[in-house]
């Protein structure tokens, strides 16, 4: 085999561990095409650059470029990079990892797993744990319930979430809205049980009604609300 053949189809390989791990480890076969593929074996670097596509079975990773390093287990995708799978998809501008499981993306990210989806400007996430960070421009939807912050951390696994500064949520379904300086959000996967506890400045909407408090807790299972840690005021809007 022509050598520089045989060390294309090592980068190939290589930097496909990456994607794998994202999108579900296995020994499918796999097939990645760039317009120059290298790898350099005293460095440990693979390198693919121009038009990337890495596919898999079902799914598909793009990107402008992207390298591997074989000794250090970190790797990178730039440019418009995007994944399409059975269950999970993914855009951002870049993409790194490390150690095959931790990833970071950033650049107008977009993160979907089933009916649950990540927003942000920077996204730090770990495919073993599914605990995921999110700073700037923070957007968790989950269940039916949006969550919004300056940052964002969530356990995707459980549906727990904890969004701080600027906070919102907000679920169409109950009807009901609200803001704070910090915001918990938990719920049981499958169940209508979901909690908000909003601390700092916590306000909330529900069918008109409005409710002040220095914390709130709201009950999204039966629309009820308590509040916590001082004077409260409650506005009662009369039917029309």
């Amino acid at each position: 085999m022509n050598k520089k053949l045989r060390m294309g189809s090592l980068a190939v390989a290589i930097l496909m561990s990456v994607s794998a791990t994202v999108l579900a480890a296995n020994n499918d076969p796999l097939t990645i095409s760039a317009d120059t593929l290298a790898y350099d074996g005293t460095s440990g670097r693979a390198e693919a650059i121009g038009n990337v596509v890495i596919t898999q079975l079902d799914k598909t990773m793009t990107g402008a470029k992207g390298w591997y390093n074989t000794k250090t287990r970190e790797a990178q995708l730039e440019g418009g990079v995007s994944m399409i799978g059975t269950d999970m998809a993914m855009s951002a501008s870049t993409l790194h990892s490390i150690n095959d499981n931790q990833l970071k993306a950033t650049g107008n990210v977009h993160m979907q797993r089933e009916d649950r989806q990540i927003f942000g400007d920077t996204v730090e996430y770990n495919t073993e744990s599914e605990y995921g960070k999110v700073v700037g421009n923070a957007k968790l939807i989950a269940e039916g319930t949006t969550l919004t912050g300056n940052q964002v951390e969530g356990w995707m696994k459980e549906i727990r979430a904890v969004a701080q500064g600027n906070v919102t949520f907000s679920n169409p379904d109950r009807n009901v809205s609200g803001s704070g300086d910090r915001a918990t959000y938990t719920q049981t996967p499958n169940q209508n049980d979901g909690v908000v506890l909003l601390t700092g400045n916590a306000h909330a909407v529900q069918n008109g009604n409005v409710l002040n408090a220095p914390e709130l807790k709201i009950h999204l299972d039966d629309n009820s609300a308590e509040t916590l840690g001082g004077r409260s005021t409650l506005i009662i809007v009369p039917n029309r």
